[in-house]
């Protein structure tokens, strides 16, 4: 293998690695701290997807760290709800765990995968429900028996409205549309296009795509009667050259 193959293989390597890491840091940043916070002898996190749309998937990683000596988490449900249309409140995802024992400082991390439902849009909202026996400390250094049993809500991930990012998209291609007309229309009248003219223009369009259609009706109607006369005159030739036939061969009479 020849120099100059060698450095076009090392530049390929070259950009299929920055092209990697730029990915890996797009979808570190696309993660967003929702939830964290401390609450009698533990501490809750909750990163997530900043940002998806309807039918597209939603990473959440939510971790448990103890800060006491000990930790018996009896029941942890997480619960994630979204908006149809961005009004009606749904439940789009439900996972529990349970019987989980944290040592101080020791973390337990569980990982979900969320699929937005294709009519759902705007801010998604989270519900960690948690219960759990540890122990606290009083003012004099002196440990107690805890339990604890809540709920803790968060909103999170946002999900963009594609129904109307398309509307506006289309409204833009209008919008390009009416400039182009009016170019046109400046370039043969030698003025700009005013509402009336619009109006007028879009009223033509439609008397000639009337006539149109009128005109084509009108044209299937004479194909088809074009073929029924074909029909009948083949019909009708088939019939007289049976009679002419029949005629001649007629048997000869005898008296």
């Amino acid at each position: 293998m020849n120099r100059k193959a060698i450095m076009v293989l090392l530049s390929c390597l070259i950009l299929l690695l920055v092209h990697a890491y730029n990915v890996k840091a797009q979808n570190k940043t696309d993660m967003e701290t929702f939830l964290d916070i401390k609450i009698h002898g533990i501490k809750v996190q909750v990163n997530a997807t900043s940002e998806a749309q309807p039918t597209s998937l939603i990473n959440v990683s939510l971790s448990l760290t103890s800060e006491v000596t000990k930790v018996y988490i009896k029941i942890m449900n997480l619960t994630i709800y979204g908006f149809v249309n961005g009004t009606e409140k749904i439940e789009i995802y439900s996972k529990a765990a349970g019987d989980l024992e944290l040592d101080k400082a020791e973390q337990y991390i569980c990982q979900h995968e969320i699929v937005v439902p294709e009519n759902v849009y705007g801010i998604t909202y989270g519900e960690i429900g948690i219960a759990y026996n540890t122990t606290v400390k009083d003012e004099l250094g002196f440990e107690h028996p805890y339990a604890f049993q809540d709920k803790l809500g968060f909103t999170m991930t946002r999900i963009q409205n594609t129904y109307i990012k398309a509307i506006e998209g289309q409204l833009a291609s209008l919008l390009g549309l009416l400039n182009q007309l009016n170019q046109t229309f400046q370039t043969c009248f030698e003025k700009n296009l005013t509402m009336d003219d619009l109006l007028s223009l879009n009223q033509t369009y439609w008397q000639l795509k009337h006539q149109g259609e009128s005109l084509s009706k009108v044209q299937s109607e004479l194909d088809s009667t074009r073929a029924t006369v074909a029909v009948l005159g083949v019909a009708t030739v088939i019939f007289l050259a049976t009679t002419a036939y029949l005629l001649f061969r007629r048997p000869k009479s005898y008296w």
